[in-house]
């Protein structure tokens, strides 16, 4: 009952806001299918698709496949998700036949955002063989997974502190679910909370609104906030 309540009154509302900001939502079971189980973490096809689009004359149908396992390969460290975001970023480059070097490869649109796709899903259930986890929400750019999120009901007066505890959780139990995401979200919907996937120390942990407000104020106030964290 508890688990409905939190569906209905946060992450439900959650999906339809990205909704709304031009994420499209998948579906679990679309997912898993995307993901060719529950043991995947990628979106291949998706990926595989604009990998070709974003990169015409480097890659192709014949070598997106070796791009998408070297980046399932990086390993389940900070180290493999700093890769990660360095694939995201357009750092990592393959061999280019034709002009005898490398070239760098584009995962992720950042000029034209409309040529990226945009993809949310929910209960994303994931095994590694030993352990099974599932996340509340995910976001997805290209197929790859960039943002996790643990939605909590705002009646539960240590739900922040209890999401932090299921990302440790991950990390400890299934750190692949962490590979790919950059950032991590907790929110009761009231307040929305983020941090880098990699730092789970509760003091790098933000409140997005009152970063937002502070901002908007003033670059001092923002820093001494900062501090006093």
């Amino acid at each position: 009952m508890q688990k409905l309540s939190e569906y209905k009154t946060v992450q439900a509302p959650l999906i339809r806001y990205a909704e709304e900001a031009g994420w499209t939502y998948v579906s679990r079971s679309e997912a898993v299918a995307f993901r060719k189980g529950e043991g995947g973490l990628l979106f291949n096809r998706v990926l595989e698709e604009k990998l070709v689009e974003l990169n015409p004359g480097l890659i192709t149908a014949g070598n997106a496949g070796d791009v998408i396992r070297r980046i399932e390969a990086v390993r389940n460290t900070i180290e493999g998700n700093a890769e990660i975001l360095a694939w995201l970023r357009g750092e990592q480059s393959v061999y280019d036949e034709g002009e005898k070097r490398e070239r760098n490869v584009t995962v992720v649109d950042f000029v034209t955002p409309d040529r990226n796709t945009f993809h949310v899903t929910d209960e994303w259930q994931y095994t590694n063989g030993q352990e099974t986890n599932r996340a509340d929400v995910m976001f997805l750019i290209n197929g790859i997974p960039v943002a996790i999120v643990e939605t909590k009901n705002a009646t539960r007066a240590k739900g922040i502190e209890e999401g932090l505890i299921q990302i440790r959780e991950y990390h400890h139990e299934t750190p692949e679910m962490l590979t790919a995401p950059q950032v991590f979200d907790i929110t009761h919907l009231i307040d929305f909370y983020y941090g880098v996937t990699w730092n789970l120390d509760r003091k790098n942990l933000f409140n997005w609104r009152e970063i937002a407000r502070i901002s908007s104020t003033g670059g001092t106030k923002k820093t001494e906030t900062m501090k006093r964290r």
